[in-house]
């Protein structure tokens, strides 16, 4: 069977530099290419943007959870199955508030918290496989969680934790990340680092994160659990043209496909959020033991 090529081009070869760099290359990049990859992995993962605290409405409650090293604010919104959000790279659980009420008015109980180096949370880094870990280790002890929502890095996240959680009756991916090396390669456009560079990058991003690029892609996911991935079709930050081949490729999942929401007002969406109530609504909450 064939596998989609979610991230073209892979490359497993470290070619000599010398004309590989593009013209508009940093000159650490053209001369230094080891030294630009230790220094552009520890950029990688230290996320520069912070978005404003998550503001609690009426009734909500927030618990105090620990994952790992952390200690995480989980905030909850709502009454019924439990569904678990997850934010995007340079995100936070404020985005996704009012994707929180609509899932509350639609009966279900929505648990948001911001991901280390993130929102309100502490920490200067952070990558995709805290992202996971603290993901997995939250919807461990929030209890039966029926479903997974994730946006952009989040949502990579979600299909990819969705393996650790067994109970999980559905998973929603809003624009996801189609794997890590994608994410490298649009950062490594910021810096001009092209083909051998870029791989060089690749490589201790790899072993820094701990995570390979074979195991952090939507190539090599196989959703057990009824999935929905909403994306729109202008979306310039990650292209829809992934989702729609991984739609096309797993058994058990639907594509709703928007136009002119881009990659965060699809967040804030009312005809977004009805649909991915009615979705999640429409499988019974697993069982409580």
């Amino acid at each position: 069977m064939h596998t989609p090529d979610f991230a073209a081009e892979k490359s497993t070869t470290v070619r000599p530099l010398a004309g590989s760099a593009s013209p508009g290359s940093h000159w650490i990049v053209e001369h230094c290419p080891r030294l630009a990859a230790l220094v552009l992995a520890e950029l990688f993962v230290a996320p520069r943007n912070r978005v404003k605290p998550f503001e609690l409405p009426v009734g909500a409650t927030t618990e105090m959870l620990h994952a790992g090293k952390h200690i995480v604010p989980v905030h909850l919104v709502g009454e019924g199955p439990l569904v678990v959000l997850l934010h995007d790279w340079q995100g936070g659980s404020s985005q996704l508030s009012r994707l929180a009420q609509g899932l509350a008015n639609a009966g279900l109980r929505a648990a948001v918290f911001d991901m280390p180096a993130h929102g309100t949370s502490p920490g200067l880094t952070s990558d995709l496989a805290e992202f996971l870990d603290v993901a997995a280790e939250v919807s461990a002890q929030l209890g039966s969680v029926q479903a997974l929502v994730g946006h952009g890095l989040g949502g990579l996240t979600a299909l990819l934790c969705a393996a650790r959680i067994p109970s999980l009756s559905s998973v929603v991916a809003i624009a996801p990340v189609p794997s890590f090396e994608f994410a490298v390669r649009q950062f490594s456009k910021n810096y001009g680092a092209q083909g051998s560079a870029q791989e060089l990058l690749m490589r201790r991003l790899e072993r820094r994160v701990g995570l390979s690029r074979r195991d952090a892609s939507l190539a090599e996911v196989t959703p057990a659990t009824p999935t929905l991935i909403v994306h729109d079709v202008l979306d310039r930050s990650v292209p829809v043209r992934a989702s729609r081949l991984a739609a096309a490729s797993w058994r058990n999942a639907r594509l709703m496909e928007t136009c002119g929401l881009g990659h965060q007002r699809i967040l804030n969406a009312p005809p977004v959020i009805h649909f991915i109530g009615n979705f999640l609504r429409g499988f019974p909450p697993p069982p409580v033991c």
